[in-house]
């Protein structure tokens, strides 16, 4: 018995309207399926990747309105793959979207990369 991929990853957010519209309009994933609360597992909307994983977005209703801070036990940040020669044209739509971001820099394994943070402050990074 092995594993054999990552099927998908669920970010708590704070609003899911505002988090849809970014990852959705600012980072192109295109929204698969919205999953209503139930009443203890949150609304959900599922984006879809080009290579069929899923990034999900979830409101829990208990949710405090604290921040995402990377360190703290849990997830650190999320890097997203995209062609090394079209950094600059993120770089220059994150510019356009008017979204914080870290100039095209090599990473702590030698490529190269953007950092950025989600409405809700997550680390992302466009690799």
């Amino acid at each position: 018995m092995k594993v054999t991929g990552l099927h998908h990853v669920l970010l708590t957010v704070r609003d899911l309207e505002r988090s849809t519209a970014f990852y959705t309009e600012v980072l192109g994933l295109r929204k698969v399926k919205e999953i209503p609360d139930n009443g203890t597992a949150g609304a959900k909307v599922l984006c879809g990747l080009p290579d069929g994983r899923l990034l999900g977005l979830v409101q829990h209703r208990a949710n405090g309105g604290g921040v995402f801070d990377e360190f703290r036990t849990g997830l650190d940040h999320v890097a997203l793959t995209v062609p090394a020669d079209e950094l600059d044209l993120w770089s220059r739509r994150l510019d356009d979207a008017g979204i914080d971001h870290s100039p095209p820099a090599p990473s702590a394994f030698g490529d190269p990369l953007i950092v950025l943070r989600d409405p809700d402050e997550i680390q992302l990074q466009i690799y």
